[in-house]
C-alpha cells in the first residue's frame, strides 16, 4: 500500500475525501490527515509519505508554500493539489513548482479515482525501476566479490552471510541477471586466472592452481578442461584451442 496524508482547514472537507474512494482497492492507505501546512509538513517529515492530498489554501503554510517546503527538503512526494476557480493564480504558480497534479473542489470521484489510478501505475513503475536497480548493483557487488577475493575459499553461502540475503534468492538473481550460477562465474574467472599465470610464467599447474583458490588439483583439472578444452599441462606447453 502507498502511504497517503490528507491536509486542508476543513474537517469535513479531511473526512469526505476519506470516504469518496475506497484507497485500499486502489492500492493506498490513509495514514494521517493535517488541518494546516504545518502539520503536514510534521507529518511528511517524520515518516515515508507517497501522495500528499491538499488544499492550496490553509492558515500557517499554504499547500503552496508547503510543496516549496517539500522541495527544500528533497522529500519525494506526490502532491495533488486542491483548488477552485479563484484560486487560478496560485495553481499557476504551483506549476512553476513541479506540480502536476490538481482537483477541482468540489473533489469528483470519477476524477480522484483516475488520477490516483495514474499515480499508482507511475509509483508502482518507480519501485520496478528501483528494485531492478538494486538488483543490478547486487550482482555487481557479487562480481566484485569474485575479482577480489577468488583466491580465498570463498562460496556463495559465505558472501551471502556477509552482505544479509538468502544464498537461494542471490543465487537465482545471480543466474537470472548473468545466465551462469554463482559456482560457474567463479570457476570461469579462477580458471582465467590460472590460465594467465600458465601463460605467462614459470608457475607449476599446482601453484598456479592454488594462488587462484583450488585446493583440489583433480577438481582443477577437471574444470580447467571443461572450459578450455585441453589439460592445464597441454594449455601449458602451448597445445591450446581456439
Amino acid at each position: 500500500m502507498y502511504r497517503v496524508v490528507i491536509a486542508d482547514d476543513e474537517r469535513a472537507i479531511r473526512t469526505g475525501l476519506q470516504i469518496i474512494v475506497d484507497w485500499n482497492s486502489l492500492g493506498f492507505e490513509i495514514v494521517g490527515s493535517a488541518s494546516n501546512g504545518e502539520e503536514a509538513l510534521q507529518m511528511l517529515m517524520k515518516q515515508s509519505i507517497d501522495v500528499l492530498v491538499t488544499d492550496i489554501r490553509m492558515p500557517r503554510l499554504s499547500g503552496l508554500q508547503l510543496v516549496e517546503k517539500i522541495q527544500e527538503l528533497g522529500l519525494s512526494v506526490n502532491v495533488i493539489l486542491l483548488t477552485s476557480y479563484r484560486d487560478f493564480e496560485y495553481a499557476r504558480q504551483a506549476v512553476s513548482l513541479g506540480v502536476r497534479e490538481y482537483l477541482l473542489k468540489p473533489v469528483n470521484e470519477a476524477a480522484l479515482q483516475e488520477l490516483l489510478r495514474k499515480i499508482y501505475d507511475e509509483l508502482n513503475q518507480r519501485d520496478e525501476e528501483d528494485s531492478m536497480h538494486r538488483e543490478q548493483q547486487l550482482v555487481s557487488r557479487l562480481r566484485s566479490m569474485i575479482e577480489e577475493e577468488y583466491m580465498e575459499n570463498i562460496s556463495l553461502k559465505s558472501l551471502a552471510e556477509r552482505l544479509h540475503y538468502n544464498p537461494a534468492y542471490l543465487g537465482r538473481l545471480f543466474r537470472a541477471e548473468t545466465g551462469n550460477s554463482f559456482r560457474d562465474e567463479l570457476n570461469l574467472y579462477r580458471v582465467r586466472q590460472a590460465a594467465q599465470l600458465l601463460r605467462n610464467s614459470s608457475v607449476s599447474i599446482n601453484d598456479a592452481a592454488e594462488r587462484v583458490g583450488y585446493h583440489d588439483i583433480n577438481y582443477f583439472h577437471r574444470i580447467f578442461l571443461k572450459i578450455y578444452g585441453v589439460s592445464p599441462g597441454k594449455y601449458k606447453s602451448g597445445q591450446r584451442k581456439g
